[in-house]
């Protein structure tokens, strides 16, 4: 209940600031919102697959480099702004193929409404079938989350926050961890105090990236999540 009642007196006390002071530039842009549901490989064809739902205020292009089997493979792809997307084949060097895997950026720069978001994971030939429900920050700072993968995936899947803050316009984040177990991932982490303050104090939404970056030795792909947290204030 005590971190309702501060971020409800923060709520009071920005309202009144922003009709003194105008809020900075940052605070006017939204998050992008990607989620990356497949970047796949087919080796036969020497082709990569990608499809990454985005902000449908989001505009321009999407820079895709991918790294693997000693070469580095780089190309653009347009961003759909009616159906909010990012989605197209391009082929690949014979080597990636054959290896059926490679290391994945794909980078959006923003525009004049829309903030710049990087994404690195693993692009390759099976699924993750990555699934979150909501993350939330309970009353008490505690920032939840639980979803479902693939029962062969390993390793952990990442919860990240951004927000801007409202005193300057800088970028606020935070990620945290869970632990893929039998096919489910669960995340109970409290919040430090002083993150906690500065999303109280914020002019965005805080939006979660769920992220898992995939697991090579089954030649499973990353896959992410964008999901709303809070609204702006």
């Amino acid at each position: 209940m005590a971190l309702t009642v501060c971020l409800g007196a923060a709520w009071i006390v920005a309202g009144a600031q922003a009709q003194e002071y105008p809020l900075p530039e940052p605070c006017s842009r939204v998050a992008p919102k990607i989620s990356l549901t497949q970047a796949s490989f087919d080796r036969f064809r020497r082709t990569t697959s990608i499809f990454a739902p985005i902000s449908t205020r989001a505009s321009g292009i999407a820079h895709v480099e991918l790294r693997g089997a000693g070469r580095i493979t780089e190309f653009d792809l347009p961003i759909d702004a009616a159906r909010g997307r990012i989605r197209g084949t391009r082929g690949i060097d014979s080597a990636q193929a054959r290896a059926a895997t490679a290391v994945l950026t794909l980078s959006y720069a923003g525009d004049a409404d829309t903030r710049p978001q990087t994404l690195r994971l693993r692009a390759a030939v099976n699924p993750a079938q990555l699934w979150s429900d909501r993350p939330r920050i309970t009353p008490s700072g505690f920032l939840q989350a639980s979803g479902t993968i693939s029962r062969r995936a390993r390793g952990s899947v990442r919860t990240q926050l951004e927000w801007v803050n409202r005193s300057d316009g800088s970028l606020g984040t935070i990620e945290l961890s869970a632990p893929v177990a039998s096919g489910r991932w669960r995340l109970n982490s409290p919040l430090p105090p002083d993150i906690r303050d500065q999303i109280a104090q914020r002019c965005s939404e805080v939006q979660s990236t769920v992220l898992f970056t995939g697991y090579h030795a089954r030649l499973m792909r990353g896959e992410v999540r964008s999901l709303r947290v809070l609204p702006a204030q």
